[in-house]
């Protein structure tokens, strides 16, 4: 086994679902509870497969296939191989999530005016769905119609389409919106307010086919017959189905951008769990495919013919960091930033990462993992005791003073964590207590003053051990604004509000980019919260399908699957 330990270049993004911290209030975070793993992944029997190599077709096998239905393709838009290979997209994205201009893999062209008010697509005269109908403009206007109205859209597809002109009346999604218009092969969106994240949508948003859907509600649309066997209009196309067994995407012979010379066998996993992926990969029944788990790693140790690459990934575990007031009025024990700083320093992250998480973490010196958003001259708060002792002494640290921390993850290691935490803190002069909280968490965790000002908070912590897991770094620091409803954690910073505002004032990916990099830098020297590692997922290939496009997993982007010279 090729082990490639060097991370791959650029943005590469998240988890294998985007967590919508739909146990923690909305906002950034997660609900997937586990640390990375060290107990290895359980071994479940495996299906029976057809016998496809009697045919001499080219094949790969790859993980993720279906149990009972198909996911809907818009709320976690590439977790799934069949998700990145049926459906097709307007935009398409790089390994960084930037839209490339004019891939030859995109639905459409485009044309966005410098104000971020208007978006145009022309819509490409030979995408076909499936079926073998034509990809109409008609289409595209209303899967955003109708996807708006389900329960199973990305929350950045949300905002994007919320600020679409005409979309909403009382803050509800209309049948139509006045704001998307068609003219020939030209579709215009046009908004009436920026939607700093419309571009990306598009890379991830898939169009489906309008006359599949008659009579459908769109609250069940998952139900939908549709998805028992899907159709796309991307570079392949479901061809056989067999529920809890195995599923066949065959090339699609119609395709506008090459045509495969291979299959994909997909094999049943539930998300990113696949208790078979070492099983799998060792017997040859596993050429693409993913893992978070370290132990993965280590059981393919030395199995010839597999490549493991860490992909750096919007996965970031973090302390969020209250510098409110307390209740009873007495000042914050964090509201000094030399406190915060200290803390930092204080805590040997490559240790507890290399030993405690077994290399599969990678010390965090801020939320946003992205090597291109960040310069040269960020504070990496290497491990250094005696400098945490220097700041908290220059900010007359009163070691009576006892941090509590909360976290509402139930697994073990989240308490060695805690426990290991503890005791580095203690080694510099500051006591912790920390504990599990169960229950409300949107109230107790996520309360926000009703003066965001002056406080005092609404919850009963100090500091918060949680996650951001993301499609759109939005969501990772939106919610630091003063006037952000989960906002229980930072009063008013007049700097801070500016330097969010600006990441949300252009439309332009390359001002937003330049807007994040000052973002971070204020963060990394201010630490209004406190990034602590980064969990990457392990792409897993085989040499059978070569070099290939490294990026996430996870999400769509310019992979050229159809492209792939399989052995």
């Amino acid at each position: 086994m090729k082990t490639l330990w060097k991370r791959a270049t650029g943005l590469l993004l998240s988890s294998a679902l985007i967590f919508s911290l739909a146990a923690c209030g909305g906002g950034t975070g997660d609900t997937n509870t586990k640390q990375p793993d060290d107990s290895g992944s359980a071994q479940a029997s495996e299906p029976a497969m057809p016998d496809s190599g009697a045919t001499g077709e080219k094949l790969i096998y790859t993980n993720g296939g279906p149990e009972e239905f198909f996911e809907t393709p818009w709320l976690n838009p590439g977790t799934y191989v069949y998700n990145k290979a049926v459906y097709g997209h307007l935009i398409v994205a790089d390994e960084n999530l930037n839209p490339i201009p004019d891939h030859p893999d995109a639905l459409a062209t485009y044309e966005y005016s410098t104000d971020g008010k208007t978006l145009t697509f022309t819509l490409r005269d030979d995408a076909y769905w499936h079926n073998g109908d034509k990809v109409t403009p008609e289409d595209i206007k209303w899967s955003i119609e109708f996807v708006s109205k389900t329960p199973v859209a990305n929350a950045v597809f949300i905002s994007t389409f919320s600020a679409i002109e005409g979309s909403k009346t009382n803050d509800v999604f209309n049948e139509t919106f006045s704001g998307i218009a068609i003219d020939g092969q030209k579709i215009t969106i046009t908004f009436d307010k920026i939607a700093p994240d419309a571009l990306l949508t598009f890379t991830q948003f898939a169009p489906v086919p309008k006359s599949e859907f008659e009579g459908i509600d769109p609250l069940q649309v998952q139900q939908a017959p549709f998805f028992q066997h899907p159709i796309g209009c991307g570079p392949f196309m479901v061809e056989e189905v067999n529920m809890k067994n195995y599923t066949i995407l065959a090339p699609f012979d119609k395709y506008y951008n090459g045509v495969a010379d291979f299959k994909i066998q997909m094999l049943p996993s539930a998300g990113d769990s696949d208790p078979n992926v070492v099983t799998r990969a060792k017997s040859g029944n596993l050429d693409y495919g993913y893992t978070k788990m370290i132990s993965d790693v280590q059981a393919l140790e030395g199995t010839p013919g597999i490549t493991i690459t860490p992909i750096d990934v919007r996965y970031t575990r973090l302390f969020f960091l209250n510098k409110f007031d307390k209740q009873d009025g007495s000042p914050a024990p964090l509201a000094d930033e030399r406190v915060r700083q200290a803390i930092r320093y204080a805590i040997d992250m490559s240790t507890i990462c290399e030993t405690l998480f077994q290399g599969a973490a990678v010390p965090a010196n801020a939320m946003a993992p992205d090597a291109n958003l960040k310069d040269s001259s960020l504070n990496d708060y290497n491990y250094d005791p005696a400098k945490a002792k220097e700041l908290l002494a220059d900010a007359g640290w009163d070691a009576n003073t006892t941090i509590k921390v909360v976290y509402y993850y139930t697994d073990q290691a989240t308490v060695d964590l805690m426990t290991a935490i503890q005791a580095y803190l203690a080694d510099v002069g500051i006591k912790m207590e920390f504990e599990l909280v169960e229950g409300d968490l949107a109230t107790i965790l996520w309360a926000a003053p009703a003066d965001q000002t002056n406080g005092p908070r609404a919850v009963d912590w100090d500091m918060c051990y949680a996650a951001n897991a993301a499609l759109s770094l939005h969501e990772y620091y939106d919610r630091y604004r003063t006037g952000s409803p989960t906002n229980s954690h930072t009063p008013e910073d007049a700097e801070l509000n500016r330097l969010i505002d600006a990441t949300n004032a252009s439309a332009d990916v390359n001002a937003q980019n330049e807007a994040f990099k000052d973002l971070i830098k204020y963060e990394n020297e201010n630490m209004f919260t406190m990034a602590l590692y980064y969990q990457p997922i392990f792409l897993i290939t085989s040499d059978k399908i070569g070099d290939i496009q490294l990026g996430t997993p996870q999400f769509c982007i310019n992979w050229d699957i159809q492209n792939w010279n399989v052995q």
